[in-house]
């Protein structure tokens, strides 16, 4: 091992369903790793998927990849000429991209180290190393583990014994699960915003919830974890089962820090569930508006309703809160406290969905259909519920599989599973499984023809907000908004209005 004097940690680039939205945001994984490494390390991040963001290519199956190409990631570590090469993966759609990063990165230089981490291979290490351009995978996170690995390298000392590490010895695949967890988040360093590019996420202006109140916006993540065993997720898992969070002085520190140093407007709260502890939760936004930070804020990752209450909600609402995403996933209870396993009563999210109304906080959805055990009636009653709630906005999605998560382990054990299943070709619009309840295709273009109508639905009610909407998406991203109108809209159209009455016999 050479010594380690220059890392080069990697976001590859992204993949998105063919006409949806893309997004640009702030790597928060690679930025944590490279606050941490910068103080015994030179560090360079590389968000390959915002830089030349613009750069398309069809993948197939319904899938396109942006962001760097692979000649412009193969200069770009040959330019920098790092010991070590870190790539992040979150979504299973990116481990092709992280592979033929390692597979660059060693025709660079073969003695370069390639360690990735992510969900994908966290879960699935055996698997991952089966690419023999990959040296190491950080189980979990990785403030804590990623630098002892460096140090072992270093003094060529055995690294065999580290907590939360796979690798290959003689050949054959050794697997560390991860049994420690960082409690102190406090301890943590803020992420290494200087290191990326900030001012290109404000021109580019594609977050994560695809709307915002101002360009200059940036993700945070507070805490990490969540009670909730939902049976779809798999970050619970990936956190260590048990939810830990910064203290509600350090979140306000990096906020304000933010504020100051890069004129952040907007925050956008990327925690699992951000509200579990209210006690935290209120000094936060109380704090907010003590310090008179005058921020706009959301929650695009889902808020935990069963934490919400009139009082809360206000608060939230005077410290800068415009919009929820209401995490429901299903419009049918039996559905949520028995398949989904989710701590949930819908008779509290129609109230509470009216106090949020009322104090003019935008209400955006996430709603999921097709789980194994689930009817065709309880997913028509998803949809109605959708329409009942008069949401802002809503998306909904096709329950699928991913690794560490209880629905891939049912769907696996009782045989769901298409044949030819792969994960890195999970598409969120398509059904990877077929159960006795339905077809993949009847699930497909039951969820189509709903969105369409539920979107229509919102043209009507609300047209100012509509389109205010896709507006932004025409001056930011014009060749994305034709593709959303190219292959979304227009087929569902046709489907719901040329063919409605033999639609509605063939499909539910």
């Amino acid at each position: 091992m050479q010594p380690v004097e220059k890392i080069l940690l990697i976001y590859p680039p992204s993949t998105q369903s063919i006409g949806h939205p893309r997004t640009c945001a702030h790597p928060l994984g690679i930025a944590y790793l490279g606050a941490v490494l910068k103080k015994d390390y030179e560090v360079k991040l590389l968000d390959a998927t915002t830089e030349n963001y613009r750069n398309v290519e069809n993948l197939g199956n319904g899938l396109i990849r942006y962001g760097l190409s692979d000649e412009q990631i193969k200069k770009k570590i040959s330019e920098y000429s790092p010991n070590v090469v870190g790539i992040t993966c979150l979504y299973s759609s990116q481990l092709p991209f992280v592979r033929r990063i390692c597979q660059l990165a060693k025709e660079v230089n073969p003695k370069i180290t390639t360690i990735i981490g992510g969900t994908h291979p966290s879960f699935l290490a055996d698997e991952s190393l089966k690419e023999s351009s990959i040296d190491f995978i950080i189980l979990g996170e990785g403030e804590e583990t990623l630098p002892r690995l460096l140090k072992r390298l270093e003094i060529d000392q055995d690294f065999a014994d580290l907590d939360g590490i796979a690798f290959r010895r003689d050949g054959r695949v050794q697997i560390n699960p991860r049994t420690r967890y960082i409690e102190d988040l406090d301890g943590l360093p803020f992420p290494a915003w200087e290191l990326l590019p900030m001012k290109k996420y404000s021109t580019i202006n594609l977050p994560m919830s695809t709307t915002c109140k101002s360009r200059h916006w940036v993700p945070i993540i507070t805490s990490r974890g969540c009670p909730a065993k939902c049976v779809f997720c798999s970050s619970v898992h990936f956190w260590g089962n048990h939810y830990r969070a910064c203290s509600a002085e350090n979140v306000l520190n990096e906020i304000e820090l933010l504020v100051k140093e890069y004129n952040i407007k907007e925050i956008q709260f990327c925690d699992d569930n951000l509200i579990i502890d209210k006690k935290r939760a209120k000094e936060i936004f109380q704090g907010i508006i003590d310090r008179r930070l005058r921020i706009f804020w959301n929650t695009p990752n889902g808020i935990a309703l069963w934490k919400l209450d009139e009082e809360l909600l206000e608060l939230m609402k005077a410290s800068g809160c415009y919009e929820l995403t209401l995490a429901i996933e299903s419009g049918d209870q039996e559905v949520l406290s028995k398949i989904i396993k989710k701590p949930l009563n819908l008779a509290r999210v129609e109230s509470l969905t009216k106090i949020i109304q009322r104090l003019k906080i935008r209400t955006h959805s996430f709603f999921i259909v097709g789980f194994p055990g689930e009817t065709k009636e309880q997913i028509r009653r998803t949809f109605s519920f959708a329409r009942k709630l008069r949401l802002t906005s809503a998306f909904f999605f096709i329950a699928n599989p991913l690794p560490g998560s209880k629905l891939y382990e049912i769907c696996k054990q009782k045989g769901y599973l298409k044949d030819g299943f792969d994960f890195e070709t999970i598409n969120y619009g398509k059904s990877n499984y077929e159960t006795p309840e339905f077809t993949s295709r009847e699930l497909e273009n039951v969820r189509d023809k709903e969105a369409f109508v539920f979107n229509l639905s919102v043209l009507f009610r609300n047209p100012i907000f509509f389109i205010k909407r896709y507006l932004l998406f025409l001056v930011t991203n014009p060749i994305t908004l034709l593709e959303f109108f190219r292959y979304r809209w227009i087929p569902v159209f046709k489907t719901f209005f040329r063919k409605r009455k033999s639609y509605q016999n063939q499909h539910f």
